[in-house]
């Protein structure tokens, strides 16, 4: 089927002119003018080209939609520009060169239906200009982004069309090296397709740019012998089998591609869009990784697609055999038909309760164990299952993390039953994948709705077939439901995601949540809502008699292995939550769990210092159908002086419930004592601590004396932890207080767990009220910490946060604190995108304050994917004015595909903090917009995977046995007749279809 283009206008109805001045701020002009009114450029080249359009931006030009007056129908034609976004005289040498080979492959290749024709090679004004036939239609990208998924005859017809297409070029020594669907456009004219971009082309026997070390390409579609420089005739091959996965799939091709297995998994995202083996086996050999067991050339490719499917004189008998014995069988009914069998009784039926329901429906939640595997028997209650073994795989790249998560479970009992698994993960986690492995069998999953995919699941589950659906039940709990999980079987559940690390203090931080803490519920707080209510895990106590969790876990049922590679020489690795193995290389470090029999039973962190980690601002970048990716890290080079700092009333926070009690209350009071004695002479201070009932050292903050230093200091000696976490009572105590005085800084300083129901009430509050010129700084104090708690105030309040292990070090977390509070390296940040076409979207949307060693950390997107540049402005300590300009280029050439999921969490945190305490549906679908778009799990959204195959227990007697007990209507004898006669019909039908299937095999 031919995919219709959207119809575009015609070149004489264009209302503007367009500036080819790289550096024109207004480019903009009436469709008239002959000079630029920004700049004074012409706006004419070679006195005929006028531009009226920016359609394109990459690393070493820019495009544009033009018209040529010099001819009376004014047709449309593309305009390529040379304009290096990185400049210097490499760069410069390398776009010129670019462009002249491009000119000169175009012309040697001639006219081709299929390639844009070239028109005009000319420079002016130091740039050069390559005009071509200009593609009026809709690339394939845009295609799949408003149509779907292509069908495999779609993909077929794709294939027939450019492979000789391919053919030709190589013909010509001539290598595309970028072929992608965004450089497929589909002709409006006659629908047909229509290869662009030559600009990374090379002739086979280049050397230059074609040498080992210089990547050409869009990575996401480049063959592993390009990425190294070596570009051949089957590095297109490959890219166009890429192509085709991406577009059958919908899924980016870096998703498409298991690096632990080595191998691509494109099949397991095909949907109910499945494609024949031979068209699979096609698309195989289009992406093996060695040359040499690829095709060689696109005629290879054809003569496959074309061929007829034979079949061998074994499966010719196959087939006849199977034929008769579907005849035989009919025969045998109409002798000899199944006994009828009448139950006037209620049927018994072998079937899982339902504990899906609708998000206004669904049970108040139960008393139980927290975190892991649930299975629900008949009467509603939970059995725990054995965890048998968890995996932790992490690949650490610069800042950035990826993380494998596999879970082994065992099903103990006798019947196929519905489980419920929730785990804990980082609350900043973009999880992007979701898989279960039931044996030899892997079921994928899918972004969906969440009402959607709970009712894809719910239905799979009442066809007995196994399901699993993967829930975000709170910012940092997920539950992971499996239906129809088979007596004996093992069941492993490996979630993915990416994650940047926190950098603070010149060391940065991995930390993997290995515990779901009780959390705790007051009596008159609102009932969680959508999302909110837990299936199970999650224990929840309107009084301080919550579930306690063991301090130690076994250590044999657990690997975690991290791999960090920094590119620099890696110092200082070391893990104050529990022992770790340490291999060290140059730039690489191997750590791993140490093997014991007992691990302490809490989040497992790790800190390690790179060398040079003084780089001062670092922009990676991503480019893709969505739009143009980048995240920026910058550590602004200034200096502080002591005279320079801000007196403070400071505020502390102590949570002093029941979850405190022991460890965690004494190392809050050793904190407090180093924290009174830290402060500055001209601070003043006091102390609210917060169970069911609120006290304070006093009514108002108290000056920095020895004698007020000891009285709070004997006050907080005296605190013991009993009674229910009510933070809100805390929180309304801090926010009732009067504004600072003029010239001072109220900072709150709050010391707590986190382990409450209502946290999401708690950050709609400070969200709403906390005052202007207000910084809280959190500190998570225990084994087990809310770490989604901690980190929003800590953000919301432009303040810092810490999560501290039990055996951290008061003294030296109190030293960190001050050199952070004391030295506000920059504030009142402003964050604005300098450029052409749309703006940026950038978070978040308020920068914090940055503080001693720390980072200013941006997520961004241009949707048009035109470069620019971000500009960063801020006040210094003394009150001097900063501002950095850092260049944003969306190079073709180069991409994280990280970044893109990690701009697509930081957008949907940002709509969910406005959202709090005020959920609405506009916000509500920008959300689930943004997590199907980026394949994000969110509150919304969820994954849900459904396997192809019913199940059933042939081994369950006692289900046998009920089974026997169904009623079942008796036929009158002509429906006798007509059953025959349909069996008979049916019998012939399939053994067509089987043999049909059999000549598909070759």
């Amino acid at each position: 089927m031919t995919k219709p283009a959207p119809q575009g206008s015609t070149a004489n109805n264009s209302n503007q002119s367009y500036c080819y001045n790289p550096d024109c701020q207004h480019p903009e002009n009436p469709p008239d003018a002959l000079f630029c009114q920004s700049c004074g450029s012409n706006l004419l080249l070679q006195n005929r080209y006028r531009a009226i359009q920016l359609i394109g931006s990459g690393g070493f030009g820019r495009t544009f939609r033009a018209i040529d007056e010099s001819k009376p129908s004014q047709p449309y034609c593309a305009i390529k520009q040379s304009f290096p976004q990185q400049q210097g005289s490499k760069n410069r040498e390398k776009a010129s060169e670019l462009f002249r080979q491009e000119a000169q492959r175009l012309s040697t290749l001639g006219y081709h239906p299929r390639i844009p024709q070239l028109l005009n090679y000319f420079e002016q004004e130091q740039h050069q200009y390559l005009v071509q036939e200009f593609i009026q239609g809709q690339n394939l990208a845009q295609e799949l982004a408003h149509e779907g998924p292509f069908t495999e005859s779609e993909i077929r017809k794709l294939l027939e069309d450019l492979l000789p297409l391919l053919q030709f070029v190589h013909t010509y020594q001539v290598i595309h090296r970028d072929i992608k669907p965004e450089n497929i456009i589909r002709r409006q004219l006659d629908g047909s397709l229509v290869l662009v971009d030559f600009g990374a082309a090379k002739f086979a026997s280049e050397t230059i740019l074609g040498k080992t070390g210089t990547v050409i390409g869009s990575a996401a579609y480049t063959s592993p012998e390009q990425v190294r420089g070596k570009a051949v005739y089957a590095s297109d091959i490959y890219s166009l089998g890429v192509t085709c996965i991406h577009l059958l799939t919908e899924i980016p091709p870096f998703d498409l591609f298991d690096s632990s297995e080595d191998a691509w998994i494109w099949r397991h995202y095909l949907g109910k869009k499945p494609i024949s083996n031979s068209l699979s086996k096609i698309i195989d050999k289009m992406l093996q990784s060695a040359t040499k067991r690829r095709y060689q050339s696109a005629n290879e490719v054809l003569l496959d697609l074309d061929a007829k499917p034979t079949i061998s004189p074994q499966k010719k008998w196959a087939a006849a055999s199977l034929l008769i014995a579907v005849g035989l069988l009919g025969v045998r009914y109409l002798v000899n038909p199944s006994p009828q069998q009448v139950s006037t009784g209620n049927p018994t039926v072998i079937t899982q309760p339902s504990t899906k329901q609708s998000p206004s429906s669904k049970q108040p939640p139960r008393q139980t164990p927290p975190g892991g595997l649930y299975g629900y028997a008949d009467n509603g209650e939970l059995q725990a299952f054995p965890l048998q073994h968890t995996a932790v795989s992490a690949k650490i790249s610069g800042n950035i993390s990826r993380v494998e998560v596999k879970q082994t479970f065992a099903n103990p009992s006798n019947n196929p039953i519905e489980a419920v698994y929730e785990f804990p993960l980082p609350d900043e986690a973009a999880v992007d994948d979701m898989e279960i492995r039931i044996g030899d069998r892997i079921i994928r999953g899918m972004i969906k709705k969440r009402e959607q995919a709970e009712k894809i699941y719910e239905q799979a589950k009442k066809e007995g077939k196994t399901a699993g659906l993967l829930e975000q039940e709170k910012a940092n709990i997920f539950t992971q439901s499996l239906a129809n999980i088979q007596p004996g079987e093992k069941v492993d559940v490996i979630i993915r995601y990416t994650n940047s690390l926190k950098f603070e203090g010149g060391d940065y931080e991995f930390s993997f949540p290995m515990v779901v803490g009780p959390r705790y519920t007051s009596g008159n707080a609102l009932k969680p809502s959508f999302g909110e209510q837990l299936l199970g895990g999650v224990a929840y106590a309107s009084n301080h008699n919550l579930t306690t969790l063991p301090a130690t876990r076994s250590g044999h049922d657990i690997d975690v292995s991290v791999e960090i590679d920094a590119g620099v020489p890696i110092s200082e690795v070391n893990s104050p939550s529990h022992s770790v193995a340490i291999q060290a290389a140059s730039s690489t470090v191997k750590v791993q769990l140490a093997k014991e029999e007992a691990i302490a039973n809490q989040d497992l962190i790790l800190r390690y210092r790179v060398a040079d980690a003084s780089t001062q601002a670092t922009v990676l970048t991503q480019s893709d159908q969505r739009g143009g990716h980048f995240a920026t890290y910058l550590i602004p080079a200034l200096e502080y002086k002591s005279n320079e700092i801000v007196p403070k009333d400071v505020v502390f926070l102590i949570d002093t419930s029941g979850s405190q009690s022991g460890a965690p209350i004494e190392q809050s009071q050793e904190l407090m004592r180093q924290f009174i004695n830290g402060l500055n002479p001209k601070d003043t201070f006091t102390i609210i601590d917060f169970s069911n009932r609120t006290t304070q050292l006093s009514p108002k903050p108290l000056a920095n004396t020895p004698a007020n230093r000891r009285k709070a200091i004997a006050y907080v000696n005296r605190l013991s932890a009993n009674g229910g976490t009510e933070l809100m009572n805390g929180i309304d105590t801090v926010l009732d207080f009067p504004a600072a005085p003029a010239g001072r800084l109220r900072s709150i300083v709050l010391l707590t767990d986190g382990l409450i129901g209502n946290d999401e009430q708690i950050i709609a509050k400070i969200q709403k009220e906390l005052k202007p010129g207000n910084r809280l700084y959190s500190f998570g104090v225990g084994p087990h910490s809310n770490r989604f708690l901690i980190n929003r105030l800590a953000e919301l309040g432009r303040g810092t946060a810490e999560i501290l292990p039990p055996n951290e070090s008061a003294e030296e977390v109190a030293a960190e604190f001050f050199r952070e509070i004391n030295n506000p390296v920059l504030t009142n940040i402003e964050v604005s995108w300098v450029g052409s076409g749309k703006e940026a979207e950038i978070y978040p949307l308020k920068a914090p304050d940055l503080f001693a060693n720390q980072p200013l950390v941006l997520f961004g997107r241009k949707q048009d994917r035109s470069n620019g540049k971000l500009r960063i402005r801020g006040i210094a300590a003394g009150g001097k004015r900063y501002e950095k300009i850092l260049n944003v280029n969306f190079d073709q050439v180069s991409g994280n595909g990280a970044v893109a999921q990690l701009w697509g969490r930081a957008r949907i945190k940002d709509l969910m903090n406005q959202m709090y305490g005020d959920e609405t549906p506009d916000a509500v679908k920008a959300v689930t917009d943004v997590a199907l778009a980026y394949r994000l799990l969110s509150k919304y959204t969820a994954f849900v995977a459904v396997s192809d195959q019913g199940e059933v227990d042939s081994t369950n007697t006692e289900a046998k046995s009920e089974d026997n007990n169904y009623p079942v209507a008796v036929p009158e004898p002509d429906q006798i007749f007509a059953q025959i006669f349909s069996l008979l019909l049916l019998g012939i039908f399939l053994a067509r279809k089987r043999l049909k299937l059999l000549l598909m095999i070759k």
